[in-house]
């Protein structure tokens, strides 16, 4: 489900989101053992993986090269990044529990998950500033903002799409 979402993020900002659902397969959803990849689903993320790849070389005007080097790079900081937002997404949940809870709110149980709040977004702004000092090695200061930009819009997409999901 997840990588359906990212599909459809970056096909969307490419254009092409109808070209996309046509070739995911509609299957009823199969139970799989965990760790397991479903059908297509190596084939889309690859296709999505190049379409990302084309706009990212077209929208922040990065040579073949600069994109090889962007590629491990990515990877690296994509990871953390992913991380802190699941981090993060789990202690607004704990935040959002300790202060309905119906019994009374912990006060300690509250400050902690704002805490913890806090701390993760230290995190996402160190992490910001070394995947910049990174991409600073082979990017313009014009290309890193235009990479930025793309990122934030990516993620945005993903988000609302995941919100969508979540609704039906």
């Amino acid at each position: 489900m997840r990588s359906r979402l990212v599909a459809f993020a970056c096909a969307a900002l490419l254009g092409g989101v109808g070209d996309l659902r046509a070739q995911v397969p509609q299957r009823p959803r199969q139970q799989r053992q965990p760790g397991e990849a479903a059908p297509g689903r190596t084939a889309l993320e690859q296709q999505v993986q190049q379409q990302l790849w084309r706009l990212t070389r077209q929208r922040v005007g990065l040579s073949e090269a600069q994109m090889r080097q962007l590629v491990p790079v990515n990877r690296r900081f994509e990871a953390r990044r992913r991380q802190i937002l699941l981090d993060e997404r789990e202690t607004r949940l704990a935040l959002r529990g300790a202060v309905l809870d119906s019994a009374g709110a912990d006060d300690a149980r509250v400050s902690a998950q704002i805490d913890r709040l806090l701390q993760l977004e230290r995190e996402r702004i160190d992490l910001v500033q070394e995947e910049q000092r990174e991409l600073s090695r082979f990017m313009t200061p014009v290309q890193r903002a235009r990479y930025m930009a793309l990122q934030e819009q990516v993620r945005r997409r993903v988000e609302q799409m995941r919100r969508r999901e979540q609704r039906r």
